[in-house]
This record gives structure tokens, C-alpha cells and sequence, in this order.
């Protein structure tokens, strides 16, 4: 019987997201190092009223709740032969002891609230911000680490974990396919997308929730009128951009579609309010994409050498800023390609390729 590994999480991983996302390549790569991969979230181990809980308390302590099911539920496979529990942002505060100490406890960070509150505070209530800061981040999300192995996404995440909660912690970067991610013909993917060969294209992949910067895209599709805009978009699709002819819209683009959608534009913009990472970014650039973005996780990380310094954006509300990045990139698009390609995507295939990233993730969770 093969030893297993037991993945706490909010979310199924098949739903969009960074950290679900995470999770489907932790199940697939462990089954396919000889593990059993049991991953446990909200759908398949928490009560019904839990799983879209109406009432304005639930709502207040889900993570405290789901934590507390989730581990009850993972006791009902202790006779499993379990290597490790892997638990992720908010949940894991509540990890049952199971064969005494033989089992390693792992808890990845993806971000803290407490990070985020403080970005995005101009966007939700006092009392939200309140909530975020104090009861989700330094009560839950601390507590979730206490006495574990500590991963985290990005540097950012990391330095954020050991000054707001006092907790050791190593920075693994998550896994990218790397191989489905990279540099395609510019020509033929626009073609199969139907678009002009010789106007310039600019992308945006993620949702239009102000947080993720979509004010500010939007403000660029109306300041620079001679660019064809991609926007990959998840969820609802504003009004404003219906009937555009500037706008080619591909709402919630699948998985095999976005390395043609990265290849086709001649820049992506990512002007998140907070990033603690930043997957659409790295997938970008390993696809040998230019990015214009606000610093997060990925982007100080991968846009530190020049040209690609110039394109990182101190003020992601400053939209002279990124007006003036987009026109350094579309004065010389093969310059900062060839600067992508040279500089930004071997450090994320050192980084974050599945070939590099699970030795050193084996290494670092002892499995």
C-alpha cells in the first residue's frame, strides 16, 4: 500500500486559482512519484451548510470551521499509512495527531491577509479590513503555521510570514509546466486567434475585481487607442468593452488555450493592487512575453535586470507610468522579448520548472 499524502485545502483544485492550481500539480506529481494523493476541501469533507454557508456568522468563521472539519475528517484515514499533512493559507489551524510524530506537517503560505488587507484597503470596508487583517491573518493564518515546515510562493510571502507572524520559513516558488509555457510564433497564434498581424497587442489574463487592477486596464484600452487589447477574463464582463473594437475578449480561457492568448500579444499587464505571487505573470514570461506590473511576489523577482526593470511599476495607480512602459516596449518589441527570453524565463525554469521544482520540494518537505 502506498504511503499517502494529505492536501487540506479551501477550495476543489479543479476551480481557478493560484493555490488550486498549486494543489493539482502537488496531487499529480505526488501519485506519480508513488504516493496516494488525498486531498480534502469544503465539497467532499465539510457539512452542506458549510460548503456555501448563508448565514452572516458562518460566513464570518468559515475557515475556523472548515479547518476543525477538515482535520476530523482526516482522521477517519489514519489507518492510511500517511507520510505528511499539507495545509494552505487559512486552513490547517486544527491538524489531528495521527501515528504519533512519524507524520511530517507541512503548511504552504500563497500570501497573507494581513499583506493584502493593508494593499487592497481602499477597496473593501473598516470592518473588512478589520476582519482580514486581525481574525483571518493574525489569528488564523498565524496560527496555522504554528509548528510546522513552512513553504512559501515567493520571497515576498516569506518576508511577510517572518515579520508578521514569526515564523521560520523557506521560499520554494510553486511548479509551472514550463514546457506548455514557452515561446510559440507570434504570427501563427494570432492567427488562430483572428488577429491583425501587424497591430500592436496588448493582454490581460484574470478577473475585472478592482484588486486585480482592471480599473487601470481599462483606463489603458482609453489612453491608447492604437492598441488591439486581449483580455482573458474570469467572471462577469463590464458593459463598457461590449462592441469595442479594440477589445477581443475570451472569457474563462482554458488551460490549453492561454499559451497562445501569452505568445500572441506583444506585452501582458498585471497591475494588482496586491500579488503575492503572480501565476499569469510567470506564465508570461515563459512563454517569452514582456509584463508591465505592479510588484508583487513574481515581478520583483523576475523583473530586476534592465529593460525589464523599466517595466515594473512602483505605483500601480500610476497610469502615466504604465503608459510610458507600454510605449518603451512597443518602440522595440524583439529587444525586450529577446530580454524575456534571455534573462527573465531561465530564471523561472530554474525556479519553478516540475523538473527542478520536485527535487527541491521533496527535499525541503523531507518526503
Amino acid at each position: 500500500m502506498p504511503k499517502t499524502v494529505a492536501i487540506l485545502t479551501s477550495e476543489p483544485p479543479n476551480m481557478p486559482g493560484g493555490v488550486e492550481h498549486v494543489v493539482r500539480e502537488l496531487a499529480t506529481g505526488l501519485e506519480a512519484r508513488g504516493y496516494e494523493a488525498l486531498v480534502l476541501h469544503r465539497e467532499n469533507a465539510a457539512p452542506p451548510w458549510l460548503r456555501h454557508p448563508k448565514s452572516r456568522l458562518a460566513r464570518g468563521l468559515a475557515d475556523f470551521l472548515l479547518s476543525w472539519y477538515l482535520g476530523r475528517r482526516l482522521l477517519s484515514f489514519a489507518d492510511h499509512d500517511l507520510a505528511a499533512v499539507i495545509t494552505n493559507g487559512p486552513i490547517g489551524w486544527y491538524v489531528p495527531r495521527i501515528n504519533g510524530n512519524s507524520v511530517s506537517k507541512i503548511h504552504m503560505y500563497h500570501g497573507t491577509y494581513r499583506g493584502q488587507a493593508d494593499a487592497i484597503r481602499p477597496f473593501i470596508t473598516y470592518k473588512g479590513y478589520l476582519k482580514l487583517k486581525w481574525w483571518d491573518s493574525m489569528v488564523l493564518e498565524k496560527a496555522c503555521g504554528a509548528g510546522k515546515q513552512i513553504l512559501c510562493n515567493s520571497d515576498q510571502t516569506r518576508e511577510e510570514v517572518e515579520r508578521f507572524f514569526g515564523h521560520h520559513a523557506v521560499t520554494t516558488w510553486p511548479p509551472l509546466d514550463t514546457s506548455h509555457f514557452t515561446p510559440l510564433g507570434q504570427a501563427s497564434c494570432r492567427r488562430i486567434l483572428g488577429l491583425p498581424e501587424g497591430n500592436p497587442v496588448g493582454l490581460f489574463v484574470g478577473s475585472t475585481q478592482p484588486t486585480k487592477g482592471f480599473p487601470m486596464v481599462q483606463t489603458l484600452i482609453r489612453s491608447l487607442p492604437n492598441i488591439r487589447w486581449l483580455l482573458a477574463l474570469r467572471g462577469s464582463i463590464p458593459d463598457d468593452l461590449a462592441g469595442n473594437h479594440q477589445v477581443h475578449i475570451v472569457p474563462n480561457a482554458g488551460y490549453d488555450m492561454l499559451p497562445t492568448l501569452y505568445n500572441a500579444a506583444n506585452f501582458a499587464v498585471f497591475p494588482s493592487a496586491y500579488e503575492s505571487f503572480g501565476y499569469a505573470l510567470t506564465e508570461a514570461l515563459a512563454c517569452g512575453t514582456p509584463v508591465i506590473a505592479a510588484p508583487g511576489g513574481a515581478s520583483r523577482s523576475f523583473l530586476h535586470q534592465p529593460p525589464l526593470d523599466s517595466l515594473l511599476i512602483e505605483d500601480a495607480a500610476d497610469v502615466d507610468a504604465y503608459i510610458a512602459a507600454t510605449c518603451k516596449v512597443l518602440s522595440d518589441p524583439p529587444r525586450y522579448r529577446e530580454s524575456v527570453v534571455r534573462n527573465a524565463r531561465p530564471r523561472i525554469v530554474e525556479t519553478m520548472a516540475l523538473e527542478n521544482w520536485w527535487p527541491r520540494f521533496l527535499e525541503v518537505a523531507r518526503l
